[in-house]
């Protein structure tokens, strides 16, 4: 069986750099690309990020890992991440991690973004 590439590409809204990842978040062996695109960003004063959840298919217990890693760098930053849109299956991933606790999650983007003002 042969698996889709992740992507990962993002754009800025205001102070809010919005990540949206398609496909599977599932890091495994290959570079973790959320997380290396977050730390760019904190590397360039960016602290406030949106996860677009909505076309992610599966998230692995590595994906987890790179929510969780990313999270800490921004938090460190004083910053936030928060999450949009996840899937069903992503939500219940989140719900028995109990990061369902630790992130804000919104289905609305207009909503996310004026969460953080």
């Amino acid at each position: 069986m042969i698996r889709r590439p992740t992507k990962v590409i993002s754009r800025k809204t205001d102070s809010v750099r919005i990540i949206k990842i398609t496909g599977r978040l599932d890091p495994g062996d290959n570079a973790d690309q959320l997380y290396e695109m977050v730390q760019r960003f904190v590397e360039e004063d960016e602290i406030d990020f949106l996860v677009d959840l909505r076309s992610v298919t599966y998230i692995s217990s590595t994906g987890v890992g790179s929510l969780i890693k990313s999270y800490r760098s921004v938090l460190k930053q004083k910053g936030h991440v928060k999450l949009l849109s996840p899937s069903q299956s992503v939500r219940n991933i989140l719900a028995i991690s109990k990061l369902d606790g630790v992130f804000e999650i919104f289905s609305d983007e207009s909503e996310a973004l004026a969460s953080f003002k």
